[in-house]
């Protein structure tokens, strides 16, 4: 017998696949044009800034680059890279137990944590940081989710 989640997953997985806005980067992530998103809650930061770490300048235009709105909706399946520009990156992870397959992660959540983390950490032009966060998820609930940003 399938269980209620696994119909609503593939209930949901279908909804996405057939969306004229989503973008898939066939890496298990998926992109949704929507306005500004914030689908994550507050944060803890630790610093990671070191000579290896991405350029600010490179994190901040990022930050730029998803102004304009989105929802990345992540499979729970390992660590994901949801944008890149230059040496800078930022991932996330879904972290177990998670309460629904696939977890939401806003625009404005990235750019939030992005400018946080230059706030904080910047070091000799570069900053490198990692938190956890809650996030939703397609079921509405909830998913504890680790963010990085680090050097391509």
């Amino acid at each position: 017998m399938i269980s209620n989640k696994i119909l609503a997953y593939l209930a949901f997985a279908a909804l996405i696949g057939a969306s004229p806005v989503a973008i898939t980067d066939g890496e298990g992530s998926v992109f949704s044009r929507r306005n500004s998103v914030d689908d994550c809650g507050a944060s803890t930061f630790e610093n990671h800034s070191s000579n290896g770490s991405p350029l600010v300048a490179d994190c901040r235009q990022i930050a730029a680059n998803i102004a304009n709105g989105g929802t990345w909706t992540v499979a729970n399946i390992g660590q994901r890279q949801l944008v890149q520009y230059g040496t800078c990156a930022f991932g996330v992870e879904v972290l177990k137990p998670f309460d629904a397959f696939t977890t939401r992660i806003g625009n404005q959540d990235i750019i939030d944590l992005i400018n946080e983390s230059i706030n904080r950490f910047q070091w000799q032009d570069k900053v490198g940081a990692a938190g956890n966060m809650m996030c939703q998820t397609e079921s509405f609930s909830e998913n504890r989710v680790a963010w990085g940003l680090y050097h391509t």
